[in-house]
């Protein structure tokens, strides 16, 4: 039992690794639920360790007063049942949330204090053996294969689900390797290095801006720290630097999409766009936000005619894209200046303890998992948290941070306390995070298990099975009743065939569409797809009342008015309809559904030299 106990510091460890690597074959959304779930058992394993590393006093006061007010902002949303549940995809609330803070602390545990160095070499090992695999997979997908299935026209992010949070991981792991550390011997040289090479590459192979600059700034840093361990002249150093940043432009030239991607502007003029319209959001509430997981229903009331003309509605957007702009819009800016005094704080620990190390090895090695952090810091300037990378990054924060536990007078050996008292004040919190971490498995696993029936219906509807779909649909939300969006989801899949005409398909996108209504009101996404159900149901006269108010909220969404034109034609209203599908074109003019419509429109109403015009502007956009 005691050899177990003391095997456990490895096996949280090893679960963070793993983290990276685990997906759900055959679900739905394959990359939140079944990573949260793994975590949770790091956690669990971490908090069961006979470790005594902490965090300091004063970070653990900023991180319970950035809780405080996330929580304050969660109960002041609009919607805090959906807050606190979180939103799909990320299903950033109370759990997720939760889980990044409990990683921190125990972080501190596993990595922090003077006798860590044998368990940074696990992580070192771990991380390089998860690096290995990463890579393969992401080769695969890099010359245009797809071993973990998934659509062909969307960028890849082999086990983390999204490129840039590949990429991202990539930079963190080889920031990691690069380090240096105790040394190792045999296999795990060959190991380390291996991982080192293969997390690099997974960064360049996932062609993300954010995660190539986390990459150069790492290698620098690491390469500079290197050279000046070894007393290298200042010519030598600049010449070795320039050396780093050569190999990995090198790196990215020699894969074609990331260098495609590097310099291309594309995505680039829609961040803009992104943050100046998230910026108009947290205006509107700059003391409490929107909560957090309210950014996606609270947006399109911001959106304007360039994000219809430049973006489009296809895509709902359920982050800033930018964690500072993440943080004001969750929580104002009292929670933006929580954050940032918690980083100032956990830095100057950081120093502290780099300061205090015994060996320059040590110094070193903490300086450039610092810097790798600050990093993704960096990286995160235009991209938005996840599971995938941000739980092992305060993993490694807590280590940078933890320190030893101090020795009560009258210990015996430091192991043991002075009184019942102060047993029970080591214990309670320790109790407590089990009883938390439980409660999350409790969660995480019906809710990852219902990511299987939420893809087998899914693809039972694109095989026309309707009531095989609804059955699916309605086991996944046995499993997760707490969950909004399972309703959502359900109801923009059957919003699909109902635009094909199938009248039962309508009606069960009114049934769950009414449901994810019910949870939340202000979603667009939801409102949609409850329409759609109305409109080709034959109720056409519901669907024109619900998209009056939708349009109200969001005036700049197109598909709302191509729905809304199609609803008045069927009320016999056909020059309301005319002038919303004309809108329509208007706001998105590479769109050519509103063109197909009003073709047909013009084609009933006997106007065929306006249905011909009509087609021919359809045909152009569509290049046929």
């Amino acid at each position: 039992m005691k050899q177990a106990i003391t095997r456990l510091p490895a096996l949280c460890i090893i679960l963070m690794a793993g983290s990276i690597l685990v997906f759900q074959p055959g679900g739905l959304f394959r990359f939140v639920w079944i990573k949260l779930a793994v975590v949770i058992l790091a956690v669990l394993a971490g908090l069961l360790s006979p470790l005594k590393a902490r965090i300091p006093l004063l970070v653990q006061t900023a991180t319970a007063a950035c809780l405080v007010w996330i929580a304050v902002a969660m109960f002041l949303s609009d919607t805090p049942l959906a807050s606190m549940a979180g939103r799909w995809p990320r299903y950033e609330g109370l759990l997720t949330l939760g889980v990044y803070v409990a990683v921190f602390p125990v972080g501190a545990k596993v990595l922090g204090g003077d006798s860590s160095g044998p368990r940074w070499r696990i992580l070192r090992l771990a991380l390089a053996a998860a690096a290995v695999v990463l890579f393969v997979v992401s080769l695969l997908e890099g010359t245009g294969l797809r071993p973990l299935g998934g659509a062909t026209d969307v960028r890849p992010g082999a086990t983390l689900g999204n490129a840039t949070d590949q990429g991202l991981i990539g930079f963190v792991i080889a920031g990691v390797l690069s380090a240096g550390g105790s040394p190792e011997r045999g296999w795990q040289v060959w190991l380390h290095r291996a991982g080192l090479i293969a997390a690099a590459a997974v960064a360049i192979l996932s062609g993300s801006r954010a995660a190539l600059a986390g990459l150069l700034i790492v290698a620098l840093f690491a390469s500079f720290m290197w050279m000046r361990s070894r007393s290298w002249t200042r010519l030598k150093i600049v010449a070795g630097a320039l050396l780093a940043a050569a190999g990995v432009a090198a790196g990215v030239l020699l894969v074609p999409a990331a260098r495609d991607r590097l310099l291309s502007a594309g995505t680039v003029d829609g961040r803009w766009l992104l943050w100046d319209r998230s910026l108009r959001l947290i205006d509107a509430d700059p003391v409490f936000g929107v909560g957090p997981s309210g950014f996606v229903d609270a947006l399109p009331a911001y959106l304007n005619e360039e994000w219809a003309r430049s973006v489009g509605d296809s895509f709902a957007a359920d982050s800033p894209h930018s964690w500072p702009l993440q943080a004001l819009s969750a929580g104002g800016v009292p929670l933006l200046l929580l954050v940032l005094a918690l980083a100032a704080v956990a830095l100057l620990a950081v120093i502290r303890r780099i300061r205090g190390a015994e060996s320059s090895d040590e110094r070193r090695y903490l300086a450039v998992v610092l810097v790798t952090v600050a990093a993704y810091g960096i990286a995160l300037l235009t991209h938005f948290t996840s599971i995938g990378t941000t739980a092992l990054v305060a993993f490694l924060c807590g280590g940078l941070v933890g320190r030893d536990g101090a020795v009560l007078p009258g210990s015996r050996a430091g192991m043991t306390a002075t009184s019942a008292a102060g047993k029970l004040r080591s214990a309670a919190p320790r109790a407590a995070g089990l009883v938390l971490a439980a409660a999350g498995l409790a969660i995480t696993v019906p809710a990852a298990t219902a990511e299987w029936p939420m893809g087998a219906g899914v693809r039972a509807l694109e095989s026309g099975e309707i009531a095989s779909a609804e059955r699916s649909f309605q086991q996944a939300r046995q499993l997760r009743p707490w969950d909004g969006d399972t309703a959502l989801l359900a109801a923009q899949a059957f919003a699909g065939p109902a635009t094909a005409g199938d009248q039962q398909a309508a009606q069960h996108a009114i049934e769950w569409g009414s449901l994810a209504r019910e949870r939340s009101p202000r979603s667009q996404e939801a409102g949609t797809a409850l329409a759609i159900g109305y409109l080709y149901s034959g109720d056409p006269g519901a669907a024109k009342k619900l998209l009056d108010g939708l349009v109200r909220e969001a005036p700049y969404s197109t598909g709302l008015y191509v729905h809304r034109g199609v609803a008045q034609f069927g009320l016999g209203q056909a020059a309301g309809g005319i002038a919303d599908l004309e809108r329509a074109a208007a706001l998105d003019p590479g769109l050519e559904t509103p063109w197909r419509i009003l073709s047909n429109i013009h084609q009933r109403l006997g106007n065929a030299e306006a249905a011909q015009a009509a087609r021919q502007r359809a045909d152009k956009l569509s290049g046929g």
